[in-house]
């Protein structure tokens, strides 16, 4: 059985990372402090204040209502999209005095990947678990991943397996990098047996470079905070130029126009098409991944086999009952009450894929 494991915030969440209602509060309360008057700092201090009357400096964060990341994003890049400002805070850095939207887009992308970082530091116990238990089960070389999480939980998981004797796997991410073409680069060309990770809204360890046009890979560490804290560090390998990140914020006005991430999307598609079953694991399916949705309808409608057949594994402790039935009426609304949306965690799943695989395999409902 061919299977794809879809890896959204959930399955983050479940390693402790922020959710995305949590960038805000976790970055003012803990990373703010430490370089408080820097420029990146200084300039989204005025925006929180000017915009949202949030003085992240003064107010107790404990009790701030923040926006959330996508309604923050959103609004700038509809001012880009539309070339129109707020007070201060323009599309044209000549005529502003605090500063460009622009810019302070890139300060956001910034701050989520600070945030992430700091809290991938601790373990991947779950992702672990996962792998572990899929190669007992004989189903890892069968599963592609496709994940929407900027983290490196699933990337560094898989990339620890080259390690093993028994079994050499190296992680491929369906692009070529340029450290394939470094001579002191250890990252090697993936050759043999493969595991497929598609990233599909970018990584903090992707660092590209657009003089030339090539990807940086930063293996086991977030290398886009190389651009925060020393960008003489975060240098193209080839052209030794400055990188930025490829990291695509949960918004409806997502630009997917970078070569390696239209890569990556077709890629995921193709696996997509000749799985026989995608497990969402941790994926609230929200009305903002719209990208989403255009590529799994396309999937659903053209396929030369049998059904796709969708699982869902989406709950946690502390989740409302009608919460869940909220996404499960979505999820069954664009793509079909044939859907197995269970009440399983990520963990639940972590702890046991065979279970869950095998509702599918025995056409069990659940």
């Amino acid at each position: 059985m061919n299977i794809c494991i879809f890896l959204g915030a959930g399955a983050s969440a479940a390693e402790n990372l922020p959710i995305q209602n949590e960038l805000f509060s976790t970055y003012f309360k803990y990373s703010l402090p430490l370089h408080s008057n820097s420029q990146m700092n200084i300039k989204l201090r005025e925006f929180f204040k000017e915009v949202f009357n949030i003085d992240v400096l003064k107010d107790n964060l404990d009790k701030v209502n923040f926006p959330t990341f996508e309604e923050v994003l959103g609004i700038l890049d509809m001012a880009e999209q539309r070339r129109e400002s707020f007070k201060n805070f323009g599309t044209d850095t000549y005529n502003n005095r605090n500063g460009s939207i622009n810019l302070l887009r890139q300060y956001l992308i910034l701050l989520t990947a600070n945030s992430i970082n700091n809290a991938s530091k601790e373990s991947n116990k779950y992702h672990e678990l996962l792998l572990n238990n899929l190669l007992k089960e004989n189903q890892l070389l069968n599963t592609t991943f496709i994940s929407v999480n900027y983290d490196i939980h699933i990337d560094n998981t898989i990339s620890k397996l080259y390690d093993k004797n028994d079994m050499p796997v190296m992680l491929d991410y369906g692009i070529d990098f340029a450290n394939f073409n470094y001579k002191h680069s250890k990252w090697r060309r993936p050759e043999g047996k493969m595991i497929k990770l598609y990233k599909i809204h970018g990584s903090l360890n992707w660092l590209y470079c657009p003089v030339c046009s090539s990807i940086t890979l930063t293996p086991y560490e977030g290398g886009v905070m190389r651009i925060l804290n020393n960008q003489d560090e975060a240098t193209c390998l080839n052209c030794k130029e400055y990188t930025i990140p490829i990291i695509v914020p949960p918004t409806y006005f997502k630009n997917m126009s970078n070569v390696y991430l239209s890569s990556v999307w077709n890629k995921a598609e193709s696996e997509l098409r000749k799985a026989d079953l995608v497990v969402f694991c941790g994926y609230s399916f929200p009305e903002a991944d719209i990208h989403i949705k255009y590529m799994l309808k396309r999937v659903q409608t053209s396929r030369n086999k049998e059904p796709l057949k969708i699982m869902v594994i989406n709950n946690h402790k502390n989740k409302l009952l009608s919460t869940l039935k909220k996404e499960e009426m979505r999820y069954k609304r664009f793509l079909g009450e044939d859907i197995i949306f269970t009440k399983a965690s990520f963990q639940d799943f972590a702890q046991n894929p065979g279970k869950y695989i095998s509702l599918v395999e025995k056409n069990i409902d659940k």
